[in-house]
Parts: C-alpha cells; structure tokens; sequence
C-alpha cells in the first residue's frame, strides 16, 4: 500500500484530547506485551474497537458485519 492510498480513506480527525483513551489503553498493551511477549491483551483491543465503533458511530448491525 503507498501512502497515496492512505490519504484516500476516510480517517476520522481527532483532537489530542480524543486521542488520550487510545494512548492509555495502546501503553497498556505495550506494556503487558514487554513484560511478557505472549501476554493475552485481548480484552484491551476489545477496549479499542469499542472506542473506534462509537468514534464512527456504528450502528449494532454494521459492528456485526466488521466482526463477522
């Protein structure tokens, strides 16, 4: 993929202040994954995509669809 193609997906823009729950949760999996490589982070990333599903306001339906 180049980065030409990137700047054509339809990123959400956040501001720094929005960017704080991914951060603490990102350190959290850096952190676990450090400390043991084969830590089950699971749960955090679950974590993720719940943030990035209200961030795009995804309806029941269409989270289905991705996680299908």
């Amino acid at each position: 993929m180049k980065a030409f193609h990137l700047g054509m997906l339809p990123f959400y823009p956040l501001s720094t202040k929005d960017q704080v729950p991914f951060i603490h949760i990102v350190d959290k999996i850096l952190t676990a994954k450090k400390s043991d490589p084969k830590a089950d982070t699971t749960a955090l990333e679950t974590e993720i995509d719940q943030l990035v599903y209200q961030l795009y306001e995804l309806t029941a339906e269409e989270i289905k669809i991705i996680e299908g």
